[in-house]
């Protein structure tokens, strides 16, 4: 099969979801945009699909380093992983459990590159399924007034037809347009960029 050009793909971002300002964000899947302003609107048509979000970060997954324990036993070099100083975001995962969410965010740490970050998060959180760490300066976000807040999320608590309960039946039933031959076939409905999903939700396999 012919692979895709890189040159012709979009970079891939992170998503981290805030439900509340009480909830910690949450990795809930990425997205393919060509800028930072591509990515949070992208990000907010897909992600904010229901009524709890106050706040999107998009990062892109080149500015991402993660690790699981298994991983850092065959590749402990990652530990080394160089990159400029600063505020970096800590993110871990606790459970084995199917979740839409990859980690949460659990704080940041002042480290000398992504391995050191890497190291300050291993050592704070050793029982972790998983870690991630990246640099505050790489995430891009929406604002936080109360105009883009509502703008952006609020929305969201109205649009109930979004949410599979309040999907109904409407007009013929779907046996009687396979009897009848109307079936419409089936067409894939989700974006893609090149031959690459243009959304990858956690729970999905990264293809």
């Amino acid at each position: 099969m012919t692979q895709p050009n890189p040159d012709t793909q979009w970079p891939r971002w992170e998503v981290f979801k805030q439900d509340t300002d009480k909830r910690p964000y949450q990795a809930v899947g990425s997205v393919h945009a060509g800028d930072p302003e591509h990515a949070l609107l992208t990000a907010r048509n897909v992600f904010v699909r229901r009524p709890a979000a106050v706040s999107l970060w998009a990062v892109r997954e080149d500015d991402i380093l993660t690790a699981t324990p298994e991983e850092l036993a065959g590749k402990p070099q990652l530990l080394q992983t160089a990159g400029a100083a600063g505020t970096y975001h800590v993110g871990v995962k606790k459970s084995h459990k199917r979740s839409m969410t990859f980690v949460d965010l659990v704080g940041t740490v002042e480290a000398s590159g992504p391995g050191d970050a890497l190291k300050q998060a291993q050592e704070a959180h050793a029982d972790a399924l998983a870690w991630l760490v990246f640099p505050d300066s790489a995430k891009v976000q929406t604002d936080d007034d109360a105009g883009t807040v509502e703008s952006w999320f609020a929305p969201a608590q109205e649009k109930t037809y979004k949410q599979q309960q309040y999907y109904g039946t409407i007009g013929r039933h779907v046996g009687e347009l396979k009897r009848s031959g109307l079936m419409p076939s089936r067409a894939d409905v989700h974006p893609h960029v090149a031959d690459q999903p243009a959304v990858q939700h956690h729970e999905e396999p990264v293809q």
